[in-house]
């Protein structure tokens, strides 16, 4: 894998987040939803969303897996995988608010090297390449340092999404920053790259497809993201996850969460 492949994928993928985001304002106002067998919502907006992307990849990249929310999976056992949240925040986006993104992501050989976080209400895209950079809007981005877990904000995930082993975590980091904002969902992940806030803590309900477009971003503007052990994050990877703007206050925040979790 070299910087060119990387090159031209993430011209590709720039393309992607482009059709997404015409999609999303297309059909928003038309949007209806319907409850999944497991309880969750579903929008008409994400699968359509996921349909445009499925049929660009697989015109462009035959040969490349595929990982979607609504349609499943096919071709996981190739070197290069694309996994796809069309609507990450479908009960924000279906109760009317901003507060959601689509989510694309490439793995290679299960690591996620590329990936975007697109708000399409508010014209932001964030695009990291682990090791490479992130930009927002085409601006390269940064995390900052606050220097301790105690000046640092925080964006902490809906408190209903952690269980028995995971709310002791919550609560000790809730009480340890400076201060805190909730369901900041995949946008506060974005908001850590740029150097907005400086702590993301999701608990144990997350999907793959939830978390690979989100390592790229993070790692690649100078961030530390990783499951609630430490451990790095692929397309395997499910539960709960933790990310901050340097690797001292990663330490910090590690040493805070239940390794029972």
């Amino acid at each position: 894998m070299t910087s060119l492949d990387l090159s031209a994928f993430k011209t590709f993928t720039e393309d992607l987040a482009r059709q997404a985001g015409q999609t999303v304002l297309a059909q928003r106002p038309l949007a209806r939803t319907e409850i999944k067998a497991d309880g969750s919502p579903v929008t008409t907006v994400d699968r359509a969303v996921e349909q445009v992307l499925r049929a660009s990849i697989e015109r462009h990249h035959p040969d490349h897996g595929i990982l979607g929310e609504e349609y499943g999976a096919k071709g996981l056992d190739s070197d290069w995988v694309w996994v796809l949240d069309p609507i990450d925040g479908t009960r924000q986006f279906a109760g009317g608010l901003p507060n959601f993104g689509v989510l694309i992501a490439l793995c290679h050989q299960g690591r996620p090297v590329l990936g975007v976080i697109c708000q399409p209400m508010t014209g932001e895209t964030y695009l990291g390449i682990s090791g490479q950079g992130a930009w927002l809007n085409g601006q390269p981005i940064r995390p900052t340092s606050p220097g301790s877990l105690a000046k640092a904000i925080a964006s902490l995930s809906d408190p209903e999404a952690y269980d028995a082993a995971t709310r002791p975590g919550l609560e000790a980091l809730s009480r340890a920053t400076l201060w805190n904002l909730y369901d900041g969902g995949c946008l506060g992940y974005g908001a850590l790259a740029a150097g907005w806030l400086h702590v993301c803590l999701n608990g144990p309900n997350l999907d793959n497809f939830d978390i690979c477009a989100l390592v790229p971003v993070v790692e690649g503007a100078g961030g530390v993201i990783s499951d609630w052990h430490g451990k790095p994050l692929g397309l395997s990877s499910s539960g709960a996850i933790v990310a901050s703007a340097d690797p001292a206050l990663h330490e910090e925040v590690l040493a805070l969460l239940p390794q029972t979790a």
